[in-house]
């Protein structure tokens, strides 16, 4: 008898599992049936919120439903990311990814999220980043900077994105390798530290060529070099800084992640819709107005990326500490 009146009961459980899995499939066939909230974790105007923009602007197009952008700006990052990180694993919470608040926060400090807490959906992009002055600074070239810094110990002012961010990390193997001894200080973005510049509340910043473009085609602040292995097409009047005689590079990827356990239908489409927009004639007009070009990497290609870099800022971090 005792087994009598539990087979109806496993009956059951067993039809109610298949139930929900079956419910759980057609949401994910359906998915996006709302739209979509993709984080920011900068300050407006930097290359991640206006790439973004560029981007999501022709969602509708390819996922059927828009992607509603949201800035959460603080922590270098880590504030936003952890907001996606405690998110629904549901694909409709993303976040507008970067090295500063996934990749060097996480492996050199602890805090935020990198590779191992949250699932890669693409790469946008990459682009390499720019050395640069205010206008007025009493030195014209990187070698000029670099030899005023020294005679100056403690009076250059240098502006960086947050502890740990890509300027900053940057601006230490710099400082590092040329001995420099500078006074730094933290902004929310990109955008905060070129306004900075712009202002003349500090001499120097590092930043991407996209957040930088505007403020040199107005000839507010003057270009000393650029962190790439070799010069920028847009900018091939500036040395690299390792024609200058600091070999320092670093490459400022963009790209979309989402909550670890988001399911991989849901991260395959989201994927390959982000494929669409980022090839979409649109978009790309938009991404090269900002000096930018598009460089779609698939969540396969482009998680092992990922995982490499964050080893490696792992191990730089160590050194630097």
């Amino acid at each position: 008898m005792r087994l009598e009146r539990q087979i109806p009961g496993a009956i059951a459980a067993a039809i109610a599992v298949t139930v929900l899995s079956l419910g759980t499939a057609s949401a994910q066939d359906d998915f996006p049936t709302k739209p979509i909230t993709l984080i920011i974790p900068a300050a407006a105007g930097g290359s991640h919120d206006l790439t973004a923009r560029a981007v999501t602007s022709v969602a509708e197009k390819y996922l059927g439903q828009p992607i509603v952008v949201e800035l959460k700006p603080g922590g270098g990052g880590a504030i936003g990311t952890e907001q996606v990180f405690q998110a629904a694993p549901d694909g409709y919470t993303l976040l507008m990814g970067g090295p500063n608040w996934n990749t060097t926060l996480p492996a050199v400090e602890g805090r935020s999220h990198g590779p191992d807490d949250l699932a890669a959906v693409c790469r946008i992009n990459f682009s390499p980043v720019m050395v640069a002055a205010r206008l007025d600074a009493p030195y014209k070239t990187f070698k000029e900077m670099i030899d005023w810094a020294k005679a100056n110990p403690g009076q250059l002012v240098f502006g960086h994105t947050g502890p740990w961010s890509q300027s900053d990390l940057t601006w230490k193997q710099i400082s590092k390798i040329a001995g420099l001894e500078t006074k730094n200080v933290p902004h929310e973005g990109g955008g905060p530290s070129t306004t900075a510049l712009i202002g003349g509340h500090i001499d120097v910043a590092i930043n991407p060529t996209t957040t930088f473009v505007s403020a040199l085609e107005a000839k507010q602040i003057r270009p000393l070099a650029v962190l790439a292995a070799e010069r920028d097409p847009h900018f091939p009047d500036v040395p690299t800084a390792r024609e200058e005689g600091i070999d320092v590079t670093y490459d400022l990827w963009r790209g979309i992640v989402a909550p670890k356990d988001t399911p991989a239908p849901v991260i395959a489409k989201l994927s390959e819709a982000c494929k669409q927009m980022v090839e979409d004639p649109d978009s790309v007009a938009m991404i090269e107005k900002l000096g930018d070009r598009p460089n779609y990497l698939s969540a396969a290609d482009f998680t092992p990326i990922w995982q490499k870099e964050f080893a490696l800022h792992k191990e730089l971090g160590a050194s630097l500490k």
